[in-house]
């Protein structure tokens, strides 16, 4: 049994930790990042990063379809898709060559990485095996875990089959869940999303969820809300799932089912500390501190988000103030989008929000169609935007196309600077370039 001192452990190489990590070896700290499974967390290893992968190569063969159709003179013969090859490629040759580099990367700054579960013995030990560390402050960033049961798959696992399954249910009418839906659709598998609540994406504006509802639709993606799934159970290989709808009851017959709608913040690191909790996640102040003094915490195990980008702008400034430094999180604009085809965002106010906040507001929507390079990815779509009418600012951008995950930092910076639209207009942006047609769209509530 041995024993190692360190200035700061970090609980978790998701974004949250790994950014924890790299902020407090940056400052000089003597740092220690304990991870389960794969630097990365779930959004490297099973999430965000599979499934913008996948998005891009199978809305890129998509493309190279609908060209060969047209006789543009780009003929590719007959296109194929072994889901199985493409599963393990995009694990082997993305995601673990990503996870690798971003362990080098920690290695190389300093950080000692270590695989293994960590558990709090109190403030200042922890327990790894039968190693015993000590530390001066710590960050826990253990992210989340999805749920499953008999003949339920995590959401997660989603990139784990080998073959192609013909018919797929997925419980949860949300980001994660529609964007599995969109990758099997396009795969070629018949898919279901259900969901117990009555509204899709209910923190996107609904007239780009309209349009993504209508585009899985014409895909053959059938989405039932107000719906429970009230059992799950297995025959001869094929998984019976009665659904409950009303009054109405349902059973129907699918390969898979994944559950994206159940999950639960990573808490067996507390150990026997007494940290205090909000609805079941770790609470935390401005700062990111819990309730015991030097330990702070990071990421989805928060309960502030569910996103990436959140989680890595939360290990920023957790590591920035461990290391001594003054820094709070805000959490006044967040980015939504998914992976879908097409893809969505909503950046800001969306316009029932702006209005139920006592705005006056006029909105503008520009067709993708307008833009050189939409089109040349034969894309539909646009982009609406909310801007208060009486000094311009822009309150929110959302939109719905092909490819418009391009523009979506774009659209945070304006709405987090509370950018006004001629201040938008008045910036060159490169052209021909997707991000023009925020400006297109503001050029047509412009207040000078």
């Amino acid at each position: 049994m041995s024993s190692r001192e360190y200035d700061v452990l970090v609980v978790g190489g998701g974004p949250a930790g790994y950014y924890a990590g790299l902020i407090t070896a940056v400052k000089g700290l003597k740092t220690l990042l304990v991870e389960e499974e794969r630097i990365g967390g779930t959004c490297l290893n099973r999430s965000c990063v599979p499934l913008a992968t996948l998005l891009k190569y199978l809305s890129t063969t998509d493309l190279i379809d609908k060209l060969s159709r047209e006789g543009v003179g780009i003929s590719v013969g007959n296109l194929s898709i072994d889901a199985g090859k493409l599963f393990n490629y995009v694990r082997s040759n993305v995601v673990n060559t990503l996870s690798e580099s971003m362990r080098k990367t920690l290695e190389d700054l300093g950080v000692d990485v270590l695989n293994g579960k960590a558990v709090l013995v109190n403030d200042s030990t922890a327990k790894v095996g039968d190693s015993y560390i000590k530390f001066k402050k710590a960050i826990i960033a253990t992210g989340l875990k999805w749920g499953s049961g008999s003949g339920v798959r995590p959401c997660t696992e989603f990139i784990d089959l080998n073959e192609l399954p013909s018919k797929v249910l997925i419980i949860g009418c949300n980001p994660f869940g529609l964007s599995i839906a969109s990758i099997y659709s396009m795969l070629g598998s018949e898919v279901i999303v259900v969901d117990e609540g009555s509204e899709v994406l209910k923190d996107f504006d609904k007239e780009v969820v309209n349009y993504l509802m209508l585009a899985l639709a014409e895909r053959g993606v059938e989405v039932m809300t107000d719906t429970v799934v009230n059992s799950v159970v297995v025959k001869q290989g094929v998984k019976e799932v009665r659904l409950v709808r009303g009054n109405e009851v349902l059973t129907v017959g699918v390969d898979e089912v994944f559950n994206a709608s159940v999950c639960n913040p990573r808490l067996d690191v507390l150990g026997g500390l007494n940290i205090k909790l909000r609805d079941g996640y770790v609470w935390v102040d401005a700062s990111l501190r819990t309730s015991v003094g030097n330990i702070y915490a990071a990421g989805d195990v928060t309960g502030l988000s569910t996103y990436a980008h959140t989680a890595i702008v939360q290990g920023v400034v957790a590591g920035v103030n461990v290391s001594g430094g003054n820094m709070n999180f805000t959490y006044r604009v967040s980015p939504r989008y998914t992976f879908t085809y097409p893809e969505i965002f909503s950046v800001g106010l969306t316009e029932d929000e702006a209005k139920s906040l006592g705005y006056e507001v006029l909105t503008a929507r520009q067709s993708l169609t307008s833009n050189a390079l939409a089109r040349a990815s034969m894309s539909s779509g646009m982009v609406k935007v909310v801007v208060d009418s009486r000094y311009g600012g822009v309150l929110g951008v959302h939109a719905v196309g092909y490819g418009i995950s391009e523009v979506v930092n774009e659209a945070s910076i304006a709405v987090t600077l509370e950018s006004t639209s001629d201040t938008v207009i008045n910036t060159l942006l490169a052209h021909p370039t997707l991000g023009e047609v925020l400006r297109d769209a503001l050029l047509q509530v412009l207040k000078v």
